[in-house]
């Protein structure tokens, strides 16, 4: 083909216009990791758009797009934009939620050398750990401890027979009292039941060997613990709405957001707070949210800088402040407002024990129907606790597909 002076000039002028238009956008325009995390209350999105801003300025050519959803629509709206191909960037994933999604590949792996894993508590980074794979970045969490009543127990039982011994003699000296206001056969009861089984050396499953271990003599002793104490407890007494705090109750098992519940609507009640007992080892449970970037996200790079930055020993303590969790970074929770609280120490204390549900996918399903379910018969029902754990852990392995 001839080229004509005409046809040269055109040429150039089209190069010249398509490298200025590139070089403009690559300058200009930051790109975007869009975010999406519980709905907070306005001062709460005030200071999380503070600590955007922070990111923003610390990675230049990076833009946060802080997107909220209400808590309880969470899952349904995260997996309807995902199945229609208009998920986020990154977002919050509550941590029984990782199994299904990793297994749904639905969120990636952490690339390697992304962040340190030593920098975290134990039990908060292996919620996010699923299969051997790490798929996500905790962000923050929160356990469960002993809370007393202080005008009943001077001195907070340290050990399973010396809770059951106050228990024992609360009751007996204060016949209207309860010695403790004991979890239920809910989801709620489910949860905590981990943390005494591990505490007696047991293990909720083997996912190794792909067999339920919660009905060994370990997770009867802990079901067992909780029938012996429902005769110094009676449920006639507990059934009552918030029993501890209305001082019908000398003892319960709850976590932080009964620290500040308490203080407000109760500040008549001197209550502390302890490590929850013990059999052979501290331990407890764990909940909370982590950060995971979805497969599908059209800046994960950007994403993963944006959850090591929410995670890092500067910002995790401000990040978890705000939430009003706590730290998932050890070096940040010295520096959390709640380290100066004694109460709230005691958790930041308890969650260096706090243990990580089975990352399955199903194990909610196992949690709420058939844990749950073992606690209200072998506690309050009339099978004995081997009994109920048995019909649990059958019908969990069925489940759980092994």
């Amino acid at each position: 083909m001839k080229v004509t002076p005409a046809l040269a000039l055109s040429v150039l002028a089209l190069v010249a216009v398509s490298c200025g238009d590139t070089g403009g956008s690559a300058t200009s325009q930051a790109a975007t990791v869009d975010f999406w995390y519980y709905q907070p209350t306005p001062q709460q999105a005030d200071k999380v758009k503070r600590l955007a801003k922070d990111f923003e300025t610390a990675n230049p050519g990076l833009k946060i797009k802080l997107t909220e959803i209400p808590k309880d629509d969470y899952n349904t709206k995260i997996a309807t934009a995902l199945n229609g191909g208009n998920g986020p960037d990154a977002g919050y994933l509550d941590q029984p939620q990782m199994a299904r999604f990793a297994g749904g590949r639905q969120i990636a792996a952490v690339p390697a050398r992304t962040i340190d894993e030593s920098a975290y508590y134990e039990g908060a980074l292996e919620t996010n750990r699923v299969s051997g794979t790490l798929y996500g970045v905790p962000l923050q969490q929160t356990t469960v401890v002993l809370f007393y009543n202080k005008d009943y127990v001077q001195t907070p039982p340290a050990t399973w027979d010396q809770l059951v011994a106050e228990s024992e003699r609360v009751h007996r000296e204060n016949p209207k009292v309860a010695g403790v206001a004991l979890p239920k056969g809910d989801g709620f009861g489910a949860w905590i039941f981990p943390a005494f089984v591990a505490s007696a050396g047991g293990t909720m499953v083997d996912e190794n060997a792909r067999k339920v271990t919660f009905n060994s003599p370990q997770g009867q002793e802990a079901l067992g613990l909780w029938r012996t104490l429902l005769a110094s407890s009676p449920r006639k007494i507990t059934n009552t709405d918030q029993a501890f705090q209305k001082g019908l109750a000398a003892m319960t098992f709850s976590g932080p957001w009964d620290v500040l519940g308490i203080r407000e609507q109760f500040p008549q009640l001197k209550f502390g707070t302890a490590l929850l007992p013990k059999k052979l080892e501290d331990a407890s449970t764990i909940g909370g949210e982590n950060g995971v970037v979805f497969s599908t996200a059209d800046n994960p790079d950007g994403a993963w800088k944006w959850l090591k930055f929410l995670s890092s020993a500067d910002h995790n303590a401000e990040f978890a402040d705000i939430t009003g969790n706590f730290p998932v970074n050890r070096a940040a929770a010295a520096k959390s407002t709640l380290a100066g609280d004694q109460d709230m120490k005691i958790v930041i204390d308890q969650l260096q024990s706090a243990r990580s549900r089975p990352a399955l996918p199903e194990w909610i399903k196992v949690n709420d129907e058939f844990i749950a379910k073992a606690i209200e018969e072998g506690v309050d029902g009339g099978r004995s606790p081997a009994e109920a754990l048995d019909t649990a852990a059958v019908r969990a392995a069925k489940a759980l597909g092994w």
